[in-house]
């Protein structure tokens, strides 16, 4: 069963997830795939930054004003995509226990390999567990494997608990 976290902007996919990740790692599972924190100065968020989970290698995924496709004011660094994204997905798929994507979003789908590898990863026989932006989930409702949690601040703690259960049923 793949599980996707679905929610607005600040309702707490990335804190749901890091959660999930930690509750694995507790249990000896490997964990493989993406994190995409912000960057911030100050109160401010500059950007946007791509961790491959199981090497730590980042780099700069979009940056308010650089060159680049555009989401919003940002500027998104394809050639990041390519060298930490699509490649840490590639790894997991490869050798983790668990596949984490946070966050499947217009950012990450400028480089349109990106959602190839993230189906890739759907395919797989590991168990996902992803964030998506909430108009990017359409093509991911009808799939039978996959379970779709939508999260608010108020429910995040019941969604964990759900997502606990899924796992320990695996």
């Amino acid at each position: 069963m793949n599980i996707i976290i679905t929610g607005k902007p600040g309702s707490g996919k990335t804190t749901l997830i890091k959660k999930i990740k930690n509750y694995l790692e507790k249990k000896g599972a490997s964990i493989g795939g993406i994190f995409t924190p912000e960057i911030r100065e100050g109160k401010k968020r500059i950007g946007f930054e791509i961790i491959d989970i199981m090497t730590n290698e980042r780099g700069i995924l979009a940056e308010k004003g650089a060159p680049g496709p555009r989401v919003g004011s940002y500027g998104v660094n394809l050639e990041t995509i390519k060298r930490v994204g699509i490649p840490g997905i590639e790894k997991a798929i490869k050798s983790a226990d668990y596949i984490i994507i946070d966050e499947v979003a217009p950012m990450e789908l400028k480089d349109p390999n990106f959602l190839v590898k993230v189906e890739e990863a759907f395919s797989s026989d590991k168990t996902v567990i992803a964030a998506f932006h909430r108009r990017l989930i359409q093509n991911m409702k009808d799939r039978e494997d996959v379970q779709i949690f939508k999260i608010d601040p108020k429910n995040r703690e019941i969604v964990y608990e759900e997502i606990k259960s899924i796992i320990e049923g695996k």
